[in-house]
């Protein structure tokens, strides 16, 4: 069983993700899903307020991470890859991503990856992911 307060408490100790400031939500063998709270240190464009790009496609890759990762607080996966296809703007307002493993082995695990705002059905953005598990 996957605790998510522990999990919680780890991604409070990366700098990064605290940089990114959100929490995971769901967690099992298969699959991640998180929320980021909306802080202007994450707008790219500053006369519509919305997300920049790095700042989803970090949060789809830290979704990912724990996804496939779990317990990364000893030695994390190790991204080696990843496309991230932008579909609309992330607008001023709470992000969500969800992050699937695809297929895990024993060195390479691909997983997917959506980041939607207020309906899952219209997705921000896209990407598939692949790790290098040590």
């Amino acid at each position: 069983m996957i605790d998510l307060q522990t999990v919680n408490a780890n991604v409070s100790r990366v700098p990064f993700f605290r940089f990114l400031n959100f929490e995971v939500q769901s967690l099992d063998n298969l699959h991640a899903e998180a929320e980021m709270t909306f802080e202007s240190r994450h707008i790219g464009n500053p006369v519509m307020e919305h997300y920049h790009g790095g700042i989803i496609a970090s949060f789809m890759e830290a979704t990912a991470a724990i996804a496939v990762h779990p317990d990364f607080a000893d030695v994390p996966a190790k991204p080696i890859n990843l496309t991230v296809d932008y579909l609309r703007p992330g607008l001023k307002g709470p992000l969500y991503a969800r992050a699937d493993v695809t297929r895990k082995g024993k060195r390479i695990a691909s997983l997917s990856v959506i980041t939607w705002q207020i309906e899952r059905e219209k997705p921000i953005a896209e990407g598939l992911y692949h790790f290098l598990l040590v």
